[in-house]
């Protein structure tokens, strides 16, 4: 297990990878754990045998599969280096090969479908090394690996913006698919009847990590590449964060889709998940690692910044994750819609696109004020959002708040983008150098729940028509963390004043 008190040390070999190698692997990553989001719209699409409910479900394991390996990869795995970025490429591929073959045959059973889900949450949690900007002295370096983890959320737009397109080119082999209900891609729209080839999803990603294989055999020998320190305990942290997960997920599934439905409240789900992860990791960890691992849970700091980048890089994740099947089931339906993929890969790309001003912003008036100033946006979207949705299922026509709504969600990502810029600004003046990289993996691990409180929070309003009153329940926790930020850092006598 890594020593906490220790900063994660960052190999200087000039033939190490740069920051254009990582990039491409967050790319890859980040494109192959969105793809549910697509998946459900296409999903609700060629089947009847889903409903609305079943496919937020799907979406919330998907989430809880990759927080769950980004808490127990992220606390095992020692080092950045050749062989973590290789390694994880190779899983990557591994994933994407396999989708690849589960989509393209015959469509799978409505217990089989919970294995795709989970599945893909290894996309996320084999980010678990790669998701941030390790503890440098080289500026240069490390401004190159935060550029490098910004181009990286560039894999969700190509999943949005490409895979929707793609999956109408023929597969030579494996079976098409059928649609019962029209949907889009960003160049137009597909018709009823159309036939469409899942198997692509996978496909583009399988292709686009075998590119950047063979890009590297050019750079680097295999064997040197591959050598991981520690290895066993990484491939023991996967087994033990995946079996979690399935677990999990098993308990919190409609019986519907094989699950027994323990029904809890989504904030006590969440609680318990974190909980299970620490117990896990701790137990498996010697006494010294454990007395670590105790002090970094009691810095005083590290449980209100999980509830600030939960509010903004969860927000990114899980709105970016659901918004399509909502909108879709909102709209679809309504006369003259022209389909959610002509702009779903727009939200996510402003919130990227805006990271730099939040960072700048961070720099000139400090991280900890901009970070509130983004909550209260996220709140006023929130509230935009739970205006546009209620006048929506009191009208006769819907198309009227589609611009409301879309601008409203636009202020969300937006918002979430800058926060979050804003917050990893701040951490170096939260946290001191000996545990800034195990709080950054943790506060990111807890950022991704929100892939799975989002999900879970609408399917828990009880259908379309009570959609609307969980984003007034996000604009209250929204509120609550702006106030929170305010309070522990905004006070003139603050241990730490605006950060």
């Amino acid at each position: 297990m890594r020593d906490l008190s220790t900063p994660t040390k960052v190999s200087t070999d000039t033939t190490g990878p740069g920051p254009g190698w990582v990039g491409a692997v967050l790319v890859c990553g980040f494109g192959l754990w969105l793809l549910p989001s697509v998946w459900v719209v296409l999903l609700a699409a060629t089947r009847t045998d889903l409903s609305y409910s079943d496919l937020l479900s799907l979406l919330a394991l998907t989430g809880l599969s990759a927080s769950c390996l980004r808490l127990t990869l992220g606390f095992w795995l020692l080092s950045y280096g050749r062989g973590l970025v290789l390694s994880t490429l190779l899983i990557l591929l591994l994933v994407a090969v396999v989708l690849t073959f589960m989509l393209s045959g015959a469509p799978l059973s409505r217990t089989w479908l919970p294995a795709l889900f989970l599945l893909v949450g290894l996309g996320g949690g084999g980010l678990a090394a790669l998701g941030g900007p390790a503890e440098t002295s080289d500026e240069a370096q490390r401004y190159g690996l935060e550029a490098a983890s910004l181009a990286g959320h560039l894999g969700v737009v190509l999943s949005l913006l490409v895979v929707p397109l793609v999956i109408t080119v023929p597969l030579p082999v494996g079976e098409p698919q059928w649609l019962n209900l029209s949907v889009s891609h960003f160049l137009g729209r597909l018709p009823e009847n159309t036939s469409i080839w899942l198997g692509w999803s996978g496909l583009f990603w399988a292709i686009f990590a075998l590119i950047i294989l063979l890009l590297w055999s050019l750079r680097a020998p295999w064997r040197q590449s591959l050598a991981v320190s520690d290895w066993r305990r990484g491939v023991s942290a996967l087994f033990a964060g995946g079996l979690l997960a399935a677990l999990a997920g098993w308990l919190t599934l409609p019986r519907s889709l094989g699950g027994v439905s323990v029904w809890m409240p989504v904030e006590l789900t969440l609680m318990c998940v974190l909980a299970l992860c620490v117990l896990l990791v701790a137990g498996l960890s010697t006494a010294p690692q454990r007395q670590r691992l105790i002090g970094l849970l009691s810095h005083r700091h590290l449980w209100l910044m999980s509830l600030l980048w939960l509010a903004s890089v969860g927000t990114f994740l899980g709105l970016t994750l659901v918004f399509p099947i909502v909108t879709c089931q909102l709209f679809g339906e309504t006369q003259g819609y022209s389909g959610v993929f002509l702009y779903a890969w727009m939200f996510p790309l402003l919130a990227i696109l805006v990271r730099p001003l939040g960072g700048w912003a961070a720099g000139r008036w400090g991280g900890a004020r901009v970070a509130a100033v983004s909550m209260l946006g996220l709140a006023l979207g929130a509230v935009a959002v739970f205006w546009s949705l209620r006048a929506l299922t009191l009208s006769e026509f819907p198309l009227d708040y589609l611009m409301p709504y879309l601008l409203a969600m636009a202020l969300l990502f937006a918002a979430s983008g800058i926060g979050y810029a804003a917050l990893l600004r701040a951490l170096p003046q939260v946290f001191p150098p000996t545990r800034r990289q195990p709080a950054q993996m943790w506060l990111v691990s807890v950022a991704t729940l929100g892939m799975v409180y989002i999900p879970l929070a609408l399917n828990r309003a009880g259908g379309m028509d009570g959609v609307y009153q969980a984003f007034l329940g996000f604009a209250l926790f929204y509120g609550l963390c702006a106030l929170a930020a305010w309070a522990l850092y905004l006070r003139r006598h603050a241990f730490i004043y605006n950060p």
